[in-house]
């Protein structure tokens, strides 16, 4: 399914003369230098082609290059672009034997593409190939001063001297190399998973570059390496058969959304792409922005703004109107004409397995569908906020608040990125373990944030609605709900009058009540509210305005018959909202009268 929806967003990009994504049996690869030759074979230069990146730090370029081998172990060339060992014959590793049969491996396919091609490109590189000897190859003039710089591994190519353009892109060249890829000596056939057609199967997959974790140099999405994996005799990638042009397609446009920043997002340790069965990038971009639609343009890894991918207005204003929509409770339809909320969408999150790569989750689904569920999610988090809080909190911010503020890595619990994109783009109930995560944090810092507080509330309500809750449903509002019965709901009000009194009172505390008593407050009032309201006539008495806070606090005592001798998970919720909305509504009172 995966490998399927892969293989069709390929072929529906190769279609787009603007989309630069390789064509099969050719890949995007990193070029350091190219080996100027003569007509005759002769090398008569070494060219830098890297340029000048940050701090002045020369980087290679990057090129459409001959698909490049997926190394293991042992000896295996690549065609027309490859490193000094295998081009030269030369590195540093102290290994000359292998270095040499490296060379010869090169030479040797070369050999078999070129065979019989009069291009005047193919015949230097092949006399080129046939006369050098690597074993002085060091002490060659035009080497000497670059060795170094060769043996820190760029990929080298071949020019033709006083000809545009690199020899690997010359047509015939290429074509020989097609021709090659099509009819492999040692190709296995058989009827391929994703098409169905019998065509030539992949022995090993191409490595997938850029899933946060993984190694560095590629880990891959489908392999076989134990005995245990064998069916019927057949090793490797023949257990599962998937063409060579297939298994190009998928690796291919999967290493292209992953360099992609607009297709591109970070969900705990899933590293997350998504696309549209469209050409069209607008679809890409507004799930970008819905999926971190807040004004600054950071990811998990803490980006600066100028490295992140910065989205047009247009877009940004297009899905605060979708957002907004969403919050009155009206359609979507009216408000995305510029897109076909019927198109297929994909969202795909890869989570590093040591030289592998595992699927977090999967979904598939129409983009309206999609709009709509993503939206409802940011209308049940909504909750009041103070000034400067941003309007819709990305996903990223509430898996940092269930980390530990002073932790070096702001890392959540691998599986809770998961589960939460599966709540939010299925529409069901948000994991347990981010409630109780967040209701952990609270009780450790004594921080109760507008984003611990929405997330609390958003669990809450969607609870109450899949269960058919109407009353819970209504109770729980995005500001302060006076009318609410609910003691949980009422304790934490009080408990914040009570610590607004102590503050009015004593100005300038370090440390309040809720510093030292919130744990015991929030799990056992009995014990704990009788002694907080004896501590609150001493701090009324000394307050100049005590009044006010004292018959707020008679209004909130008049609904609680009695405290509790403990509360359970859901009503700790309930506690921190209703704390939380009563610092709300004194704040916002209190800036009214400084207005």
């Amino acid at each position: 399914m995966i490998i399927h929806a892969l293989n069709k967003y390929y072929d529906i990009l190769l279609q787009e003369t603007d989309v630069d994504i390789p064509r099969f049996s050719y890949c995007k690869a990193k070029v350091s230098f190219a080996l100027n030759l003569s007509i005759e074979g002769v090398l008569l230069d070494v060219i830098d082609i890297r340029t000048v990146g940050k701090g002045n730090k020369l980087i290679s370029v990057e090129m459409e290059v001959p698909e490049q081998i997926k190394r293991a172990s042992g000896i295996a060339a690549n065609f027309m672009c490859d490193n000094s060992t295998y081009v030269l014959g030369i590195d540093n590793k102290k290994k000359p034997e292998r270095a040499i049969q490296a060379f010869e491996a090169y030479k040797e396919l070369h050999k078999k593409v070129l065979n019989g091609v009069a291009d005047v490109g193919a015949k230097a590189v092949l006399c080129f190939l046939d006369s050098w000897n690597p074993e002085v190859a060091t002490q060659h003039p035009k080497l000497v001063n670059v060795l170094q710089d060769l043996f820190t591994g760029g990929n080298i190519v071949f020019k033709l001297d006083g000809v545009k353009g690199y020899i690997h892109q010359r047509p015939d060249i290429k074509e020989a190399w097609e021709r090659y890829c099509e009819y492999s000596e040692d190709e296995v056939t058989s009827q391929c998973l994703v098409t169905g057609q019998n065509a030539s199967i992949a022995r090993l997959h191409q490595s997938i570059k850029g899933v946060k974790g993984a190694q560095q140099s590629g880990a891959s999405l489908v392999s076989f390496n134990l005995e245990s994996f064998k069916s019927y005799g057949k090793e490797q990638s023949y257990n599962a058969p998937i063409s060579k042009s297939s298994a190009f397609a998928y690796t291919t446009v999967l290493n292209y959304m992953l360099s992609n920043f607009r297709q591109r997002i970070q969900i705990g340790d899933a590293t997350t792409v998504f696309w549209a069965e469209s050409p069209e990038g607008i679809y890409e971009d507004l799930m970008y922005e819905l999926f971190s639609p807040s004004n600054e343009k950071e990811d998990e890894d803490n980006q600066k703004q100028e490295d992140v991918l910065k989205h047009d207005t247009k877009t940004i204003q297009l899905v605060h109107d979708i957002l907004g929509r969403i919050r009155q409770g009206k359609q979507i339809d009216n408000a995305i004409t510029e897109v076909d909320p019927n198109v297929r969408f994909y969202i795909l999150g890869l989570s590093p397995n040591s030289s592998r790569i595992s699927v977090r989750f999967w979904f598939t689904d129409t983009f309206g569908v999609f709009v709509n569920r993503i939206g409802m999610h940011y209308k049940d988090m909504e909750i009041v906020k103070p000034k400067n809080a941003i309007d819709f909190i990305p996903i990223y911010r509430i898996l940092n608040e269930t980390v530990p503020k002073k932790s070096k890595e702001k890392k959540a619990a691998p599986l809770l990125g998961g589960a939460l994109m599966r709540s939010i783009l299925t529409g069901a109930l948000y994991p347990h373990s981010l409630y109780t995560s967040i209701l952990s944090r609270i009780r450790a810092d004594k921080d109760i944030n507008y984003v611990r507080a929405s997330v609390i509330k958003a669990v809450l309500l969607r609870k109450a609605r899949i269960q058919g809750n109407k009353e819970k449903e209504v109770m729980l509002t995005m500001s302060l709900n006076t009318q609410s019965e609910n003691v949980a709901y009422r304790l934490g009000r009080l408990f914040a009058l009570l610590e607004k009194a102590q503050q009015d009172a004593i100005p300038n505390l370090n440390s309040t009540i809720k510093d030292r008593y919130y744990g015991a407050a929030s799990s056992r009032p009995r014990t704990t509210f009788p002694l907080l309201l004896r501590l609150a006539q001493h701090h009324i008495d000394k307050s100049d305005y005590g009044f006010i806070i004292d018959k707020k606090i008679e209004e909130v005592m008049a609904g609680i018959e009695s405290f509790p001798s403990y509360l359970n998970l859901e009503e700790q919720g309930l506690f921190v909202l209703g704390y939380y909305h009563q610092r709300q509504s004194l704040y916002e009172k209190n800036k009214k009268k400084e207005g």
